[in-house]
């Protein structure tokens, strides 16, 4: 609830706020924060938040941007030959769009922070074993940060799922650096073609779905719950760019297929975390994400059982 700023009601305005708080969307759910409480981590000692949008008008924005662009250049008199005009087009939106992305989802501390317990697994000092979720957050480096609460937290082993051309290379290098400081360990699937490229390539071929599924199998199985084949070192943080896609589908399958959560659960964090308020606001929400879940063949994940 906004405070209303007539000088006749103060009382009134500080009694329906004590009376009722305003809601916050910046923290976990009310679940999440007592789930962090039952395994002993206090949520409020974390440096990230829930936040997340969509925006809609980027990719427009940016074509406006690069159409400026070269207009600026040939008055500049550096004029882009006819033939070229399109492909230079082309390179200044995407190059302008995915910039503007990563000011939107790091400059604006965008954290889209979720937890969930990952069943029958426990780290290697035995505790049950807490999966955080993201996408990439501000300044990993510094002591004050989201990633530097996380391993406070007891988070040791980070991984990224993120390969794509908004630019991220400095935010991965600074993460691995705190996480390997740390005594622990930092998985990154752009370290490997196979595991890197699944997204994309289902996103543009539905049929390879089934390559998906074994690429997702392997970052769950050899990124997640065994990194380095052994037993975390203690609480793993995953995350994509924004913590929407890449990630969702991963903890989707991991809900599904390993904590045996019923649609309703996995679907509704699917959503949440895509920014998905209404069918007429759906954020950046994508049926055949949701339909990647709901197929993933769980026996792929049975031989860490």
């Amino acid at each position: 609830m906004k405070l209303l700023h007539f000088a006749f009601l103060p009382f009134l305005t500080l009694a329906c706020a004590a009376t009722h708080p305003a809601a916050r969307d910046d923290l976990l759910t009310l679940p999440e924060q007592a789930l962090l409480t039952g395994h002993a981590v206090n949520p409020a000692a974390l440096r990230c938040n829930s936040l997340r949008t969509w925006n809609p008008t980027l990719r427009a924005e940016a074509k406006a941007g690069a159409q400026t662009m070269l207009a600026d250049l040939q008055t500049l008199g550096v004029p882009v030959p006819p033939e070229k005009a399109d492909a230079a087009r082309k390179v200044l939106t995407d190059a302008l769009m995915w910039r503007m992305v990563r000011a939107t989802i790091v400059d604006g501390d965008q954290n889209n922070l979720g937890v969930v317990a990952i069943k029958d697994v426990t780290t290697a000092d035995g505790r049950p074993l807490l999966l955080f979720r993201s996408g990439f957050t501000s300044q990993p480096g510094r002591a004050d940060s989201c990633v530097a609460s996380l391993v406070a937290a007891g988070v040791r082993h980070g991984v990224n799922l993120y390969e794509g051309p908004m630019p991220t290379a400095d935010l991965a290098q600074a993460e691995r650096q705190v996480y390997t400081q740390a005594g622990g360990s930092y998985f990154n699937v752009a370290d490997d073609t196979e595991l890197a490229s699944w997204r994309d390539e289902l996103r543009d071929d539905p049929a390879s779905a089934q390559k998906a599924m074994a690429a997702v199998a392997r970052v769950i199985r050899e990124g997640i719950l065994r990194p380095g084949g052994h037993e975390p070192q203690g609480h793993v943080a995953v995350h994509c760019g924004g913590g929407m896609h890449r990630t969702g589908m991963v903890v989707g399958v991991l809900e599904r297929c390993w904590n045996g959560a019923p649609r309703e659960v996995w679907e509704r964090a699917y959503r949440r975390h895509v920014a998905w308020q209404s069918d007429a606001q759906p954020g950046g929400f994508e049926p055949a994400n949701l339909a990647f879940i709901g197929n993933f063949d769980c026996a792929l994940l049975q031989k860490n059982r």
